[in-house]
């Protein structure tokens, strides 16, 4: 019969040792973590060390205490006298749920850890908000290890703690239940309150002094509590104070959009308005060699050479093209289900609109944003069921069609989201120009640091499908007659890393991997040629309006310039959920938006890290200030 105590000295012998045994495990589970980050010094290291053995013992403590308090009643004497031996089940029950906590809690530690390794980011508002929408799961393509993977990795977990419980209790039957050593008991307690003191005082002083080698190294752990010692670094003399602001935070406040009505000329060319973005299609990949058809075809257009999204992610990459605003406005837009003004303009005008995705609208949430307004029936998404190159395909004849239906003389809007590149990377056979490549790519069972060259080449093949249905859909137009009546967007969302600056995949750094991508422009009348000039997604919308005959000015509606009309960018701005980066030939700036913890982080145009900050705030102060300007111009 399992054994249950069934007095207080006895439990607390069972949950002292299930705590000790569950803060190694976390231990072992956080140091995974712990190894992808840099540590440049020594008091970064101490700090770490002081972290890890802290932060794991949370979670333990978080379930183990209230366990403790209902255990102190439940076999206290009055208990007993009033339930007799009734206390027993309701000890084991009491166990059975610190143990399922407990399991929860090095789950969600050993999933989070697999995902910073993977991705290079934690469980954050992105991730709660990819698991809560409908399609965000699914937008990850994960492969059919993925839930085997993770229920076994649950198990795991459940079989662990289980196992520390049973030894627990074990122990306890064949030991004499004894009163806690007071001296032990402060002696833990001393230890644990210096750590505390030590890793909150180095953490908020290195935070007020700048100190980037320990504010680097909190990238190890999820959901960091900040802390702020400005003013106690101040009377210590340890206050370094930045040249420029801490973050570049957008407030909670409604949406002036635009300043002013847009105006457009009623005489103005009705223009076609066709927009095509393929997913994490990086601006290598527009190569003869890889899109042959679709290389072809951009020297009749504007070629951009140096395209940079507005954003390393979907989500903020097709916000900036089709707004012309920074990435962190995309909370205010989503929160009033705003529409760009580009889609106000063609819907007043009399455009047909229709959009066609091989993902789905509502993961990122497009159908409340990009498309809010528009009817369902004119939202195509794919078939889960089908993999993104066949989904690509489905749509591209459901487009064609769309526009055979037309009335002569109508025109139209239409859109097309790619699902050919995004991860995990699928094409039929006689897509296969680059050998070898990984058989399956699966998030369980692959190993990056061995597969990267494979999986790469899978990128390539995928790249080499979606040239076929990008030249299928401009073919089609030519077919129709309507090349020469429409406005042609060719573009991607964002980019794709490779580990060339130690990441896969994308969201998860400011390289140019990530947020480079191919640009080609169609517009009547403008003969092809290469723009060798820095452009942004920032700058399509303006650009398209103002070919529409908008004759309203960008800066009432957008951030962005026509790329047709005067002047140059010195600078792209590229998002991502809690970041903006400001980034020009020289350096990057990278900039909390959101709950980030610590200050900007500057770099090189190669990424390193800079020693001496000041050439930097010398020469971009006031670009910074200007970027600040910008995040609020469109809200009252």
């Amino acid at each position: 019969m399992a054994f249950v105590p069934d007095s207080w000295p006895v439990l607390r012998r069972v949950l002292l040792r299930l705590g000790l045994g569950s803060w190694l495990l976390l231990l072992a589970n956080l140091a995974v973590d712990m190894a992808a980050v840099p540590v440049r010094s020594g008091l970064a290291a101490a700090w770490l060390v002081a972290a890890w053995l802290l932060w794991s013992a949370v979670p333990v403590l978080a379930v183990l205490l209230p366990a403790a308090l209902l255990g102190r009643g439940l076999t206290s004497s009055a208990m007993a006298r009033a339930t007799g031996r009734a206390a027993r089940p309701l000890v084991l029950a009491l166990l059975l749920l610190a143990t399922l906590l407990l399991a929860s809690a090095q789950l969600l530690v050993f999933l989070d850890a697999q995902v910073f390794r993977l991705f290079g980011f934690h469980a954050n508002g992105f991730v709660w908000n990819l698991l809560t929408t409908r399609g965000g799961v699914e937008s990850l393509g994960a492969g059919p290890g993925l839930v085997p993977a993770c229920a076994g990795a649950a198990l795991l977990a459940l079989g662990l703690q289980a196992g520390l419980v049973a030894h627990a209790l074990r122990r306890v039957r064949l030991t004499r239940a004894r009163r806690r050593c007071l001296r032990c008991t402060l002696a833990w307690a001393a230890a644990a309150g210096l750590l505390f003191c030590f890793e909150r005082l180095t953490f908020g002083l290195a935070d007020a002094a700048n100190e980037r080698a320990v504010l680097a190294a909190t990238s190890a752990f999820p959901l960091l509590p900040p802390v702020r010692m400005h003013s106690f670094a101040r009377w210590l003399g340890l206050e370094r104070r930045r040249a420029g602001p801490d973050s570049l935070e957008v407030g909670p406040l409604r949406l002036h959009y635009p300043l002013q009505p847009l105006v457009r000329d009623p005489a103005a060319p009705r223009w076609n308005v066709l927009w095509l973005v393929a997913e994490s299609w990086r601006a290598d990949m527009l190569d003869p060699a890889i899109m042959p058809r679709t290389w072809g075809l951009a020297g009749e257009g504007l070629r951009f050479t140096r395209h940079a999204s507005g954003g390393n992610g979907t989500r903020m990459g097709l916000f900036s093209m089709f707004y012309g605003l920074h990435g962190a406005s995309w909370f205010q837009f989503l929160a009033e289900n705003r529409a760009p003004v580009l889609l106000d303009v063609l819907r007043e005008g009399g455009w047909d609109l229709e959009a066609f995705t091989s993902a789905r609208f509502s993961f990122p949430e497009f159908d409340e944003t990009l498309f809010a307004g528009l009817p369902a029936a004119r939202l195509h998404e794919g078939d889960p069921a089908l993999a993104g190159w066949q989904n690509d395909r489905a749509q591209v004849g459901a487009l064609l069609d769309s526009l055979d239906r037309l009335p002569p003389g109508q025109p139209f809007f239409r859109f097309q989201f790619f699902e050919s590149p995004h991860a995990r990377y699928a094409f039929p056979p006689e897509c296969a120009i680059a050998q070898p490549y990984l058989p399956e790519l699966d998030y369980a069972t692959m190993d990056l640091a061995r597969d990267i060259g494979l999986i790469r080449a899978r990128y390539v093949n995928a790249c080499n499908h979606l040239d076929g249905q990008v030249a299928r859909v401009l073919e089609g137009l030519r077919e129709r007659g309507l090349a020469d009546s429409t406005l042609v967007v060719l573009t991607g969302d964002h980019g794709e890393e490779f580990l060339e600056h130690g990441r896969w995949g994308h969201h998860s750094a400011f390289s140019d991997e990530q947020f480079r991508t191919p640009l080609v422009l169609w517009i009547p009348g403008q003969p092809g040629r290469v723009v060798d000039a820095l452009s942004s997604h920032l700058d399509l919308a303006p650009t398209l309006l103002a070919q529409l005959g908008v004759a309203t000015p960008a800066a009432a509606y957008c951030l962005g310039r026509d790329l047709l009309g005067p002047g140059a960018r010195a600078d792209v701005v590229v998002a991502d959920w809690d970041h903006l980066a400001l980034v020009d030939d020289r350096w990057r700036a990278v900039f909390p938006t959101g709950h980030a913890v610590g200050g900007p982080a500057l770099f090189d145009a190669q990424l390193r890290p800079l020693d001496d900050e000041e050439p930097f705030w010398a020469a971009r102060r006031g670009r910074v200030s200007q970027l600040l300007e910008e995040l609020g111009r469109f809200a009252r």
